[in-house]
């Protein structure tokens, strides 16, 4: 009891110190298994039970200056440079719909709507920004079915068709990311949770499919694919790699393939994926807007505005639709010229880029899960659009994030970077140790040659 007593005082001076709480346990943890493994080498040495506590406790050292020493090393490490550039992102994003504003009708009303709705975003972002987000590997079904049931409720209550999947795809970009959380959860369960995780993957795909909307459909597909294939090319799921890979692969070619097939056989999409692959086909009818993307692109100059088009003799903005929203960077490119699409471009570039470095770092497999679904979520979007103002115009666009004109999307964006940098700021203290909130790779604390080691660097 004496012996017990001496530990807690001694730990409890420790924590006092550490300000950062998510911290105290896995330091107060580290602490005390040394003290008591400490205690039992001296006991085994021949000293009695009270003797050898105040032994350890004397070799670990003055527990406000051990515990001053964790806490310059035990802090939340935020990532400034993407913090910097989700911030650069939102201004340019109101900047630009500014300018926009100008050229449309009701463009200013539509301003002023979207700084409301950017003023919401921030308070998302600080609220996944802070969010503890090992919740996605711990309560992954329970978020999973609420999801599915928000999508559902979301497509049926707006009547199904365009309306429905208007706002049923929203919800639907956070499924890679609870997707992720999925595979973290049965990432040890062999062939069953393989197909398990399948098997929950199916369902948002077969709904997706029923929206017609391909741009979702390959971004949760594509996501879910590389999810399934990082997990089981670490050998998360202990299962032989080529063969559980291969079932993979081939069952995904089959259910894509099935849908590609009954979706081609619908007349409307046969037309729009010709008009797409060959816009000169059809330049007045349904390859209209690709041959008009291409003609204001060709004409398009490096700085200031490009040159008329063809007959037209009209502004860009009164030619071309959705400037605000699908074809944004086609607007800022003729109206601005190729440097200012570059600029953009570099800035997403530097972002994705620096998102996937951070992600490498990880040390846990739920962080790395995490923020690859998040990483996969966001770049997807922006490759589509960008191909989209390119002319190749096969995938709708969902949006430019922190960009485009649209408040669902600016709330589901900002909440996924904030989600994803808290996984940065935070992720260090988290491991895979079963039944551990907070875990971290290497020792803090360790005995060498008759000395106590506090590994500092094991922090960071």
């Amino acid at each position: 009891m004496l012996q017990s007593n001496k530990f807690a005082d001694y730990l409890e001076t420790v924590r006092r110190q550490i300000r950062w709480k998510r911290a105290q346990t896995y330091v107060l943890e580290e602490i005390e298994n040394h003290l008591a493994d400490q205690k039992d080498a001296f006991q085994r040495d021949g000293l009695d039970e009270e003797t050898a506590a105040i032994r350890a406790i004397a070799e670990m050292g003055d527990p406000v200056m051990v515990g001053e020493q964790l806490d310059r090393t035990h802090r939340p490490q935020p990532d400034w440079p993407l913090l910097a550039m989700t911030a650069l992102l939102i201004i340019l994003g109101l900047s630009i719909q500014f300018i926009i504003g100008t050229d449309i009708n009701d463009g200013m009303e539509r301003f002023y709507r979207q700084v409301i709705w950017a003023g919401l975003a921030v308070i998302v972002f600080l609220a996944a920004y802070f969010l503890d987000f090992t919740i996605i590997g711990k309560y992954s079904l329970i978020i999973y079915g609420l999801l599915m049931a928000i999508a559902l409720g979301d497509y049926w209550l707006s009547g199904g068709g365009i309306s429905g999947y208007n706002t049923a795809i929203y919800p639907l970009l956070l499924f890679p990311t609870i997707f992720a959380g999925l595979v973290y959860r049965m990432r040890n369960e062999g062939y069953w949770g393989l197909a398990f995780c399948g098997a929950l993957a199916i369902i948002p795909i077969i709904l997706i499919s029923f929206m017609h909307y391909l741009t979702v459909l390959f971004l949760v597909g594509t996501s879910c694919l590389i999810i399934l294939t990082v997990a089981v090319a670490k050998g998360w799921f202990k299962v032989r790699k080529l063969y559980a890979l291969f079932i993979v692969y081939f069952s995904s070619g089959v259910i894509f393939s099935t849908m590609f097939f009954t979706m081609i056989n619908q007349e409307y999409v046969r037309i729009r994926l010709q008009a797409a692959l060959n816009p000169s086909s059809d330049p007045t009818g349904a390859g209209y807007m690709a041959t008009l993307v291409q003609k204001l692109l060709s004409h398009s100059q490096l700085f200031g505005e490009g040159l008329p088009v063809g007959d037209y003799g009209y502004p860009i903005a009164k030619i071309l639709p959705e400037i605000n929203t699908n074809f944004l960077l086609t607007y800022l490119t003729h109206k601005f010229g190729w440097v200012l699409l570059i600029g953009i471009l570099v800035i997403f570039a530097v972002f994705i880029v620096r998102a996937v470095l951070m992600s490498k770092r990880q040390k846990s497999a739920l962080g790395q899960l995490v923020s690859l679904a998040l990483i996969l979520t966001f770049a997807i979007q922006v490759l589509t659009y960008i191909a989209f103002n390119l002319g190749f115009l096969v995938f709708n666009p969902v949006s430019l994030p922190f960009i485009s004109y649209g408040g669902r999307a600016l709330l589901i964006n900002t909440c996924l970077i904030g989600f994803l940098l808290s996984i940065f700021r935070t992720g260090s203290l988290v491991s895979d140790k079963v039944g551990a909130t907070v875990i971290k790779a290497g020792r803090l604390i360790q005995y060498e040659d008759g000395k106590i080691i506090i590994n500092l660097k094991a922090a960071q």
